[in-house]
C-alpha cells in the first residue's frame, strides 16, 4: 500500500471516531479545509472542533463504498457518508481531494450535497 493510501486510511479512521489527536498529528499547522457548499475555507482549529463532535452528534456515522486513488501530491477519495439520528438515516455521496506536503495534510477540498443532510436532520 502506498504512503498516500496509508495516510488516507489513517485520516478516515480518525474521522469516523472523532479522534482529533490523530488528525492533529497528520494536519499541517496551516491546513485549510474548503467545502463546496459554502465556498469557504475552514481553519484547522474550527475543523478539529467540529470533527470532534461527530461521535456525539450522530447515533451512527460512517463512510461506505470507499474508493481511494493515490496521487502524486495527495489522494482523492470517494465514499458515501452514512449518518443516522434516531430512525432517520441519510446517505450522501462525497468526494475528498486531499493535498499532502511532507507527509502531512496541507489542504482538503470536500464536495458533497449538504442539503441532503439538512433535509433529513433539520
Amino acid at each position: 500500500m502506498s504512503k498516500m493510501l496509508e495516510l488516507a486510511d489513517k485520516m478516515f479512521g480518525a474521522l469516523v471516531l472523532g479522534n482529533v489527536a490523530v488528525l492533529d498529528a497528520i494536519y499541517h499547522d496551516d491546513v485549510k479545509i474548503w467545502h463546496n457548499w459554502d465556498n469557504a475555507e475552514q481553519s484547522r482549529e474550527d475543523n478539529l472542533r467540529i470533527l470532534s463532535g461527530i461521535p456525539t452528534r450522530y447515533d451512527d456515522f460512517g463512510y461506505d463504498e470507499p474508493r481511494c486513488v493515490a496521487l502524486e501530491d495527495g489522494f482523492m477519495r470517494q465514499h458515501v457518508i452514512r449518518a443516522t439520528i434516531g430512525d432517520k438515516t441519510v446517505n450522501v455521496p462525497t468526494i475528498f481531494r486531499v493535498f499532502v506536503d511532507g507527509g502531512k495534510v496541507r489542504r482538503i477540498e470536500e464536495y458533497l450535497d449538504a442539503g441532503q443532510l439538512r433535509k433529513v436532520f433539520a
